[in-house]
């Protein structure tokens, strides 16, 4: 037998002996089906463990307070949403108790003190409710921002002193906290079922290539194998090894591989292999092109962790499995201080470097396929890829091919985020092909409603409707909108870099600062729009000669960004290279005037007096002529 502290999530169904004794077949479907659909899918995302089903309850283990919290956050939620058109008398519904203690592993099964507390716990709660001892409010307290109910101390059956319990109420802080389930979600329930069978036959015969979730039809190529047709990048995220060869230390590097698994997860876009089929390798030497074929991925993520001294050095890699070439890799040396710490900041900073450098290898292969095999995923890529060009021209394509993405898939969310932010450049800039700004603007609303509407979880439907919301001038709703998009997906630095808008034209351009240098943190190879996006914030916040240089350590000044350069520059005492600057802008576009400037949303009437008086002083007239 094996001690060890963990996180123990214990639930039952509220009145199962009533319900049962209603609706005995009608129940035991319900529960059936909330296992399958809420319950393994959520648990697995959260790196739990259900050691065992009682009947009306069960038990679950996790290595981590926060995720067992994140977990019985998601469980209620769901399971409340499903039960939403249930007479409330047939409702399934549960209550859920969490303890941090000692326990006492046997086999597979778990005992002691800190699975009692955990149940006594649990028999307190509110039906739907989240009770949790205080050892669980003090490992997630600085982690979780949570509104936390003091429900007092408590003498429960067989436990000797009393237990200071609080609850969580489902709020909008713990709404928050809630992300979509990692599975696909526009699969019917039966095909699932059916692919799971398939993958264990498949897996039992050495043929997991078989069961590749998003193959359309069976293809000898490989680049089809690898879910390319599907539409998203695979994944598989190897265990991480140990590289102290210390078994005891197993945990440390199992644990940030599953939080990089868990992390990549939440990125819509990628299809992550589940731990259970990546993990199956550990130990067993294989080359990444026979786990690509064997688990139908396109990417292997992997690495190795060390403890040096008072040191964590951790390694970490992305491979091309169907060529085996190596996209990117990175190593991070660490202050073992506060490990936990240490291995939230390296899981974010990866899986950042991750999405980005996947997306760059996408790219890249998207631009020699064959353009009569384009489908919405294609398209919707190019579409991106074209806007980010930032000039009139690449945005009339990107609007045009994200157009006929959502023409060839309705149902695909990807497609309306594209087009959204192409009419969002439309509006900012111009750039439309028939629509007026303000039809753009419209559009844009539209567009990114209809892709949260398809994929609620989907952080990028939120991203690009809290940049049109700022366009739109509502900065409060705006900056609610950026947050959500965060909490969903705290690990896309490329959300937290857009979401300095509402703070710039608020009038807070010194955080608009200090979150761009996080977000550059989180991503150091990241895009030249970083850049433009920091040095337009260190103009506001009065940091003219780092707002220089941020902006010349971009690749290529785009014509956009001129109007800004030129009053850095003007700020920076070079009157005669502003001026130059300047009039290139105006000569590209020739409609732009102070009047145009000044439908910019700010609300910090300083900030935009400043910019104004920059520009009036360069030459841009007050009107069009």
């Amino acid at each position: 037998m094996e001690r060890r502290l963990t996180a123990i999530l214990a639930a039952d169904v509220v009145g199962y002996s009533r319900l049962i004794r209603n609706d005995e077949t009608g129940v035991l479907a319900a529960l059936k089906s909330h296992r399958e659909r809420f319950f393994e899918p959520i648990v697995a995302a959260h790196n739990g463990r259900i050691v065992k089903l009682m009947g009306d309850g069960l038990l679950i283990d996790f290595s981590s307070a926060v995720e067992a919290v994140r977990c019985a956050v998601n469980l209620q939620h769901y399971v409340s949403a499903d039960n939403a058109d249930i007479p409330q008398d047939a409702q399934v519904r549960y209550r859920i108790g969490l303890n941090v203690g000692d326990i006492v592993m046997d086999q597979d099964d778990i005992h002691g003190d800190g699975v009692n507390v955990a149940a006594r716990i649990e028999s307190l709660a509110e039906p739907d409710g989240i009770y949790m001892s205080a050892s669980v409010v003090e490992q997630v307290k600085t982690k979780l921002d949570l509104n936390l109910e003091d429900m007092g101390m408590f003498e429960v059956k067989n436990i000797s002193d009393p237990i200071h319990v609080f609850s969580i109420p489902m709020d909008d802080k713990a709404m928050a906290i809630v992300s979509a389930i990692a599975r696909h979600e526009d699969m019917p329930t039966k095909n699932r079922l059916f692919i799971a069978a398939g993958i264990a036959a498949a897996m039992a015969l050495g043929l997991a290539a078989w069961w590749q979730l998003w193959s359309i039809a069976p293809s000898h190529d490989a680049d089809e194998q690898a879910g390319l047709v599907s539409g998203k990048p695979s994944i598989a995220v190897m265990a991480f090894d140990n590289l102290n060869n210390d078994p005891n230390q197993d945990y440390l590097s199992d644990g940030l591989s599953e939080s990089i698994l868990t992390a990549l997860s939440r990125f819509a876009d990628f299809f992550v292999v589940a731990r259970n089929s990546s993990f199956s390798y550990k130990d067993s030497p294989a080359d990444a092109r026979q786990i690509a074929q064997e688990l139908g991925v396109r990417y292997i993520v992997e690495g190795g962790v060390q403890i040096v001294g008072e040191r964590l050095r951790v390694t970490s890699q992305l491979i091309d499995a169907t060529t085996g070439q190596n996209i990117w890799a990175d190593s991070y040396d660490r202050e073992l201080q506060d490990i936990f710490a240490v291995q939230d900041e390296i899981t974010r900073t990866v899986a950042s470097l991750l999405s980005t450098n996947i997306d760059l290898a996408e790219y890249g292969r998207l631009k020699h396929q064959p353009t009569e095999s384009l489908g919405a995923y294609e398209l919707r890529k190019r579409a991106q890829e074209e806007w980010f060009n930032f000039t009139k021209e690449g945005n009339i394509r990107a609007e045009e091919l994200s157009a006929k993405a959502i023409a060839l898939d309705p149902n695909y969310a990807g497609a309306y985020v594209e087009n959204a932010w192409a009419q969002i450049n439309g509006y900012r800039w111009g750039w439309t092909n028939s629509l007026t700004r303000e039809e753009s603007l419209e559009r844009a609303f539209i567009m990114a409603r209809k892709a949260i509407e398809l994929e609620p979880f989907n952080f990028k439907g939120h991203w690009v409707l809290a940049n049109a919301t700022t366009q739109s001038g509502n900065l409060e709703r705006a900056a609610a909108l950026y947050d959500k998009a965060i909490s969903l997906n705290p690990n896309s630095a490329s959300v937290l870099a857009d979401s300095i808008d509402p703070l710039v034209y608020g009038g807070n351009a010194p955080e608009a600062v200090e979150r761009m240098k996080l977000a550059v943190r989180l991503n150091p190879h990241h895009q030249d729009w970083y850049l433009w996006n920091l040095g337009w914030a260190q103009y506001f916040a009065e940091e003219y000669e780092a707002a220089k240089v941020s902006i010349e350590k971009m690749t290529k000044i785009p014509d956009g960004l001129k109007r800004t350069y030129a009053p850095v520059l003007l700020r920076n005492g070079l009157r005669s290279d502003a001026q130059a600057v300047m009039n290139d802008f105006l000569k590209a576009n020739p409609d732009f005037s102070i009047q145009e400037a000044q439908k910019a949303p700010f609300e910090n009437k300083e900030y935009l007096s400043r910019w104004v008086g920059d520009l009036r002083a360069l030459g841009v007239p007050d009107s069009k002529n």
